[in-house]
């Protein structure tokens, strides 16, 4: 069974959430969508909301997919879908980030983004 990575989608004001890794070493300073794996019998929407609580210390309501995607990499192969996302209560804090910040969509790119973000940055920018 395939491995399944959600990632948050927060748009405030035309600017979107993302955070910076503090670990593992090899993605430390590189920005997400903050979310985490989904575990055994959770949802997408439920591993989300979970992920979300525990790193950010946030409330959020699971809207839409965004993107989704299968991806292989050094560290094995998993499904990549990220969903937007709706506050509900709490304001996102760095938990397990460095840093989080408030980003244009159109500036993402000018982030040092995990790879694998690289394209969910690009969809929503993507012309409707």
């Amino acid at each position: 069974m395939m491995r399944t990575v959600v990632a948050g989608i927060l748009e405030r004001e035309g600017r979107v959430l993302v955070g910076q890794r503090a670990r593992p070493a090899w993605a430390a300073g590189q920005w997400e969508f903050p979310g985490g794996k989904v575990e055994g019998g959770e949802t997408l929407a439920e591993a989300l909301a979970r992920e979300w609580r525990e790193e950010l210390g946030a409330e959020v309501e699971v809207w839409g997919e965004v993107y989704r995607r299968e991806l292989d990499t050094p560290a094995g192969a998993f499904t990549l879908v990220a969903l937007r996302v709706h506050l509900l209560a709490g304001e996102p804090r760095p938990l397990e980030h460095r840093a989080l910040a408030w980003v244009a969509p159109a500036d993402l790119t000018r982030l040092p983004l995990l790879a694998s973000n690289v394209p969910i940055a690009a969809a929503l920018t993507a012309p409707a």
